[in-house]
Order: structure tokens, then sequence, then C-alpha cells
């Protein structure tokens, strides 16, 4: 049994580490526990919590048909192409797409224990989802997850009432300060009198830096950055430059568009370089979790042509695409990163702005911004027809190189030349 001493304990390095190995070496989930002094429920929700997502295999030469009934089923003619074979030996179509037999295949090491792939002899072979448990990885997330733990109010809600109701009057009728306050009934509140000034910028309990004697005559401080981003090994802008050109033609610019300061929702656009096609999505928050689930939406509605599609993708260094690792997930593509300041870069983006700026103008809200909008405003810029197209627009060409079911799942349409609209009243319908 683990010792007292170690109740409520953060997982060490060294701890991760040997879970690591002991995990490559097949070791139960009970010999992990006694050879740490942990005890089992910790091992399991320390390797469930942070384990590595691996994705699916990448496989360039056949399609991934992750279903229970790929081996012994006997469907044919889903797709009225052909009737003489089994759909599942198809490699035109994605039988799973369109039959209503399919059950996702789950691999039961990553549903019980040990919940990853460590110690599992076909692991490079495997078609499956994989999850992998890195002890770099498990240190990383779990550093990253303790501020949270840390945030919000550190009282209860009858407690956190009755100061609220001692110090609003004094502070509204009388006109006293916080630190007059805090001077005399200290020993009364469960926090400091920096924390209640923090409350009172978030408006907890009513309060408003207006009813502060002096707060609202101050402008707010500078905050610094969040970190600097050092741009990883191989991901460099002299690494995307030694690049064919070949290579470089293929890429897939990307960027956010930002609206009024304070909206949560922001745009994310790819353009595909060599003809200037635009890809525009509606982003909840600013976020690198919410980039990840537009790429992973991308991925769900392309399957194995993800890779061909977005074989490059280049982005500035917005703390948006830090997250090189959730984009790349799988081998899926590869991220490079512009040098800071240096926009001209990736300048075919900021060019194709200038037309997004045309319907939504700087001081435009975002936050009312929907699927169907971001789907409509693509359409008419995509089908704007350019001089650098030779006349066509990126609309005219976009067959040679993005998949139809794409432009079908995001709702994109050719507009005719003379009903094309690049003015604010496209979405506000005035």
């Amino acid at each position: 049994m683990p010792e007292s001493k170690r109740n409520y304990c953060h997982f060490s390095f060294d701890e991760r580490f040997g879970i690591q190995e002991l995990l490559n070496s097949n070791a139960t989930m009970s010999e992990i526990a006694r050879e740490l002094s942990r005890s089992v429920s910790s091992i399991t929700r320390e390797i469930r919590r942070n384990r590595r997502d691996d994705g699916y295999r990448v496989s360039p030469t056949s399609m991934i048909r992750l279903c229970t009934h790929l081996k012994t089923c006997e469907v044919k003619g889903l797709c009225n192409r052909c009737w003489n074979r089994r759909c599942a030996s198809c490699k035109k179509v994605r039988c799973t797409n369109i039959c209503k037999r399919y059950e996702r295949d789950i691999c039961e090491k990553n549903t019980a224990a040990p919940f990853c792939c460590n110690g599992c002899i076909s692991v490079n072979g495997c078609r499956k989802h994989r999850y992998r448990y890195d002890a770099k990885t498990a240190q990383r997330l779990a550093d990253c997850r303790l501020p949270e733990s840390r945030s919000g109010i550190d009282t209860t809600s009858g407690e956190f009432q009755a100061m609220i109701d001692k110090v609003s009057p004094l502070i509204r009728k009388q006109g006293q300060s916080i630190a007059h306050i805090w001077a005399s009934h200290r020993c009364e509140f469960m926090c400091s009198e920096r924390t209640f000034y923090r409350y009172v910028d978030l408006g907890l309990g009513g309060m408003k830096n207006l009813d502060l004697v002096a707060k609202c005559r101050y402008r707010p401080r500078k905050k610094r950055g969040s970190g600097y981003f050092r741009c990883p090994t191989g991901h460099t802008w002299t690494d995307f430059s030694a690049l064919s050109e070949e290579e470089r033609l293929s890429t897939v610019e990307v960027d956010c568009v930002e609206g009024v300061r304070g909206d949560s929702r922001v745009l994310l656009t790819m353009l595909f370089k060599r003809i200037s096609f635009l890809l525009v999505f509606v982003l909840d928050e600013h976020t690198q979790a919410c980039v990840g689930e537009a790429l992973d939406s991308l991925d769900s509605l392309l399957g194995d042509e993800f890779s061909s599609v977005f074989p490059l993708l280049l982005s500035d260094r917005g703390h948006e695409f830090w997250d090189y690792r959730g984009i790349e997930k799988g081998g899926r593509t590869r991220l490079y990163y512009c040098e800071p300041g240096r926009a001209d870069q990736k300048g075919s983006i900021e060019n194709c702005h200038r037309i997004v700026r045309r319907i939504l103008p700087k001081g435009t809200s975002f936050d009312d911004l929907t699927r169907r909008d971001a789907a409509l405003l693509a359409s008419h810029v995509n089908s704007m027809p350019r001089a650098s197209l030779r006349g066509a627009s990126p609309f005219d060409l976009a067959h040679h190189v993005i998949p139809r079911e794409l432009l079908e799942g995001l709702g994109l349409e050719h507009i005719a030349p003379d009903k094309v609209v690049l003015r604010p009243s496209l979405l506000t319908g005035s």
C-alpha cells in the first residue's frame, strides 16, 4: 500500500519515466503501482490524462477502414459502381461513409488497461487509433493543466456572499476604499486585498470598478505576453525555403482574422497558394484548441486524402498556431513558421484578406457570424476572377486541386460573375 506521506502528491518526471519503462515491458497496473508505491487508480488516471494521441497510421496507398466487420463483410454494390466484388476491398470509395452496418473498430488496449500502445508488438503496423504514454509529453501536459486547478474562487458561495454583503455598503454608501476596509476587517475575510481587486475586475458579486474610489482613474496595466515562442527545429522559414519549388507551390497558407476587440470569435483562413482558393472557418475562440478542432474536422471529412490536399501549412507565429504537434497529428501534414514581423513571407493570404475586409471591414463584430456566413463569404471571394490566374476565378481551377467532397462538405458553391458581391451587404442582407 502507498505510504501516507505520498497522498495527494503530484507525479514527478522520474515517476512518469518509470511508468513509461514499465509500460514498455508490458507490466500490469498493479505491478506499476507496487513499484512506484502508488495506488492503481492514480496510475490509471495518470496514463489516461497524459497519454499522447498519435492518431492513425498514415496509409498513402490504401484506404483505412476501421470497421469490426472488415474481414467478414460480404456487402456489395453500395455505391452502384460495381456489383461483382466486396465493397470492403474497393479502393475508390470509402464504404464506411455509406454503409449502415459500419461499426467503428476500437483497440481494446486503449479502452481498458493499459490504455495505451506501449509494449504492443504490432503498434507499427496497426491501423487503429493509437495512444502512447511518453514521460516528456505527460510532464508537459501536467504542467499546462496545473494552473487550471488554481483558478476560480477558493471559497464557498456562502462565505463569498457574506463578504460581499459586508463590503458593498461600505464602498457604495460610505465611499471607503478597499485598503481602508481590509485594514479594519482583514480577519473577517477569506481572501487578500489584492484578490478582492481581481474579483471586482471580473464583476463578481455585483461589484464593478466604477464603485471604487480611485480605480477608474487609472488605465489598466499592460500585461506581458504569455511567453516567447521558440520555433522548433525543422519548422523554420529556412527549412521551408530549402524545399523544392514544386513543394512550396503546394503550400496552404493559414492565418486568423480578428473582429472587434473583445470578440470571442475569429476567422481561420486557409489559402491554397497555387490557385488562390480560400477556405474560411468560424472559430468560437482564438485558441490552439479551436484551430486543432477545425483541422480535425477537415481530417474526418477528407480521410486519407487530407495529406495530399494539405501537404504543407505555412503560418505566422501567432499563439493559436503554437501547438504544431497537434496540427501535424499522425503526420497528416507539415507546418512551417514565418519569421517574426515578416507578413510578406505569406503575402498571398495577406492580399486575400484585403478582399475579405471589403465584406467584413475593420470594426465589424464576428460574434454573430455563423458557418453559413463563412461559406457564403468564401464562395463569393473564390468566384472573383483574378488577373494572377489570367482572368479565371479560383473556383474555375478548384476541381484540379480540391476534392469535390470538401467543397460540398463546407457548403461552397460557384457564384456567377455578375452576382458576386464584395460588400458588407452580402452578410447583412441590406
